[in-house]
């Protein structure tokens, strides 16, 4: 990877889409139902967001497969499309056989079939409080510094969505510098510890370091430091790797 990769705010309008008793949030990557969210990973999400894009047209899976797994660095392909697809219509209730909004056209792709209201909002920066950079700082180690606010909302859509991505590209020591994080909520935390055990799951380790001030005082209060280490720095976090140096 080598050089940063910096994941800014986007300054762009950004659409949503209505079908149904559904509403979905590009700009955030949320699915809500009746206006209570669903719970949705990242690749079901994004094949959503293609049909919805192209509502009412074939949607192949040769160009699901360029949007989700760029590159052929995806080896099971058609193993990882059928899982993501299938979780998809779970969340919405949806069959293959009998479908309300997702049809199969055998041996070519999929189409959005229910009738889909587009409509426009606001920047995403008057969402969004949270600015996320990325960088190789070992051979086998990746930085993720993160700045503003990790809270409930899409700033932890971002951070679950981020680990998510490193998982599948087989990063295994990641770094969290969270010292430019101002204020960590509840829900924050949670994410922070989620994206930890996800990384334990896969034989992975994040680390955590530079909480200060507030954000400390949220990780000690709840007893975050019983579960995962926590760090004063990231160079501390860094020479705490195995076989890594300093």
């Amino acid at each position: 990877m080598g050089a940063s990769s910096p994941m800014p705010l986007q300054q762009q309008d950004l659409p949503h889409y209505r079908f149904g008793p559904f509403e979905v949030r590009i700009e955030t990557g949320e699915l809500l139902k009746t206006g209570r969210r669903v719970h949705l990973q990242r690749k079901p999400f994004e094949i959503l967001a293609a049909l919805l894009e192209q509502s009412g047209k074939l949607v192949s899976r040769e160009s699901l497969r360029q949007r989700l797994w760029p590159g052929d660095t995806f080896v099971d392909f058609d193993n990882g499309l059928n899982t993501a697809l299938s979780k998809l219509r779970d969340a919405l209730g949806d069959t293959a056989e009998n479908p309300r909004y997702i049809e199969t056209l055998e041996g070519r792709g999929y189409r959005f079939v229910s009738p889909v209201q587009e409509f426009a909002t606001g920047p995403v920066s008057q969402l969004r409080e949270l600015e996320v950079q990325r960088k190789r700082i070992d051979p086998d180690v990746v930085l993720v510094e993160i700045a503003g606010k990790v809270v409930y909302g899409p700033e932890c859509q971002q951070i679950e969505w981020l680990t998510a991505g490193l998982l599948e590209e087989g990063e295994k020591k990641v770094i969290f510098d969270i010292s430019r994080v101002r204020h960590l909520d509840s829900s924050g935390v949670g994410i922070i510890v989620m994206c930890s055990s996800k990384m334990n799951e896969a034989g992975g380790e994040l680390r955590i370091a530079g909480a200060e001030g507030h954000v400390n005082a949220v990780l000690k209060i709840t007893k975050v430091d019983k579960i995962l280490a926590l760090y004063p720095s990231r160079a501390a976090a860094l020479a705490g790797f195995a076989g890594t140096a300093a």
